[in-house]
């Protein structure tokens, strides 16, 4: 067997255990949609990266099923909060 058989059995085997990523999903300078699994918490800095590319900053808005929506604000600005 070949060295990139063997890894490719290894990856193969081995795939249940590699871990998760949480994912952007779609966005623009007003919000972004982040797919993640497990820890709503280890989004928030993958919002805060995305976010910064427009000089603004996240605010979460909600959760929905395995989705963590964020809107993106200038610093500084107050976010607008639905009653």
């Amino acid at each position: 067997m070949t060295r990139q058989a063997a890894w490719l059995v290894v990856l193969i085997i081995g795939g249940c255990g590699v871990p998760h990523h949480d994912t952007v999903m779609q966005g623009n300078a007003n919000g972004v949609v982040i797919n993640f699994v497990g820890d709503l918490a280890e989004t928030e800095p993958l919002a805060r990266q995305y976010c910064a590319r427009y000089e603004r900053v996240p605010v979460f808005r909600q959760k929905k099923d395995e989705n963590a929506f964020y809107d993106c604000v200038p610093p500084g600005a107050v976010p607008h909060v639905a009653s």
